[in-house]
């Protein structure tokens, strides 16, 4: 018979969170009182908003971190008058596999599906299955400048459909920072879930 959830794991699995919170926080907030603080505030207003706004369960550990994110860029966005805002460009290193970045990723397989066949075969081959262009190049019978100017091409088309389908906020290194589904996602997406919401 399965043991049926008890309060005392729900317990646990909010410290959890809250743990895994603390230390995303952490690594991108030098200040330990300061990351304290505005982990304490997303686990808060998590807390605040599950009754009404909380997305499905399923989601609910990639919606906290989105909470977080926000919550470091609000930090540096208010010290901008004092100091660099480089910190800023660094919250999206070490993301954890539920984020925005990740969500996005699931979408991209299905925008380069709606590539020309050629584009979409030679993204596919390299920059989802890890051929090199060389390898590509002979794969396809092409020579390797061709196969590089196909790969760039596909590239080129991919990142203007993104840019059609999503509002994509980028750092300064040019990782995904966050994104926001638009009306023309469906066109790319379909009617799905995988882009977020």
């Amino acid at each position: 018979m399965r043991e049926q959830p008890t309060s005392s794991n729900a317990s646990n699995a909010w410290s959890d969170l809250h743990a895994a919170v603390r230390a995303f926080v952490a690594r991108r907030v030098r200040d330990a009182h300061t990351a304290d603080d505005i982990a304490q505030d997303v686990m808060l207003k998590t807390q605040s908003h599950l009754a009404s706004n909380a997305p499905a369960a399923d989601k609910l550990e990639a919606w906290v971190f989105r909470v977080a994110r926000n919550a470091i860029v609000d930090h540096y966005r208010a010290r901008r008058d004092g100091g660099s805002v480089d910190a800023v460009d660094a919250i999206a290193v070490e993301e954890p596999e539920s984020t925005p970045a990740a969500e996005l990723s699931q979408c991209i397989r299905q925008i380069i599906q709606r590539l020309p066949a050629e584009y979409a075969q030679a993204l596919t081959l390299t920059d989802l299955e890890g051929l090199s262009q060389q390898q590509l190049a002979d794969r396809i019978g092409l020579s390797l400048s061709a196969a590089k100017s196909r790969v760039q091409r596909a590239r080129e088309k991919l990142q203007a459909m993104i840019l059609d389908c999503c509002d994509v906020e980028r750092n300064r290194a040019g990782a995904v920072v966050d994104y926001q589904t638009t009306q023309r996602t469906p066109k790319y997406c379909g009617e799905s879930d995988v882009c977020g919401s």
